[in-house]
């Protein structure tokens, strides 16, 4: 037996508000799962540019996004359940009535805004203070100091990265002002 669509959309209806409360719960999880690395990230580039995180926003930002996190109950399957959630196309909006077409507003990808960026902290903003910027000027701001494009920029970001850990993981356990310096002058002659 045939479901008519009316009975669809009455039932889309009153399914909606719980599928989309579930819906917002999973996107809000993803979305601080990323704010969290993102905040690493830019952590990682000022440390590259010398520049201590603690006298910028990012750590406000990154201890509270974990703290959001840590209020969460996470756990293996809870993963695998928003990434099949996410995945999942949800049902219900094929059975909502469709408004008129308005085609969609172009949106330009965030590497192209970080470049713009990176050109004007390259050029007009040179003097800036990182200290009052905010985490997505930070990221640019680290950035246009290591290439002329995104590609570039985060390329070379990311071997500095690398470079820096592996310092970093080669002092030794209790290491000394001496080691310290070591591995620094190593970071400066490679």
């Amino acid at each position: 037996m045939a479901i008519r669509p009316t009975d669809k959309r009455r039932l889309a209806r009153l399914a909606g508000p719980r599928i989309w409360e579930e819906r917002r719960a999973v996107e809000r999880r993803v979305e601080l799962c990323e704010r969290v690395s993102f905040c690493d990230v830019v952590g990682v580039l000022l440390e590259m540019e010398g520049i201590d995180p603690e006298t910028t926003c990012i750590p406000a930002r990154l201890r509270k996004a974990q703290a959001e996190l840590n209020a969460i109950s996470d756990s293996e399957e809870l993963e695998k359940a928003d990434e099949a959630y996410l995945a999942r196309t949800s049902w219900v909006e094929d059975w909502q009535p469709r408004s008129r077409y308005r085609p969609p507003r172009a949106e330009e990808p965030v590497e192209r805004e970080i470049e713009r960026l990176m050109q004007r902290y390259r050029t007009d903003l040179n003097g800036s203070d990182p200290t009052k910027m905010s985490a997505f000027d930070l990221c640019a701001w680290c950035l246009s100091r290591h290439g002329e494009s995104y590609e570039e920029a985060a390329a070379a970001a990311q071997k500095a990265a690398r470079n820096l850990l592996l310092a970093i993981d080669g002092l030794p356990e209790d290491p000394t002002d001496e080691d310290i310096e070591r591995a620094v002058s190593a970071l400066e002659n490679q």
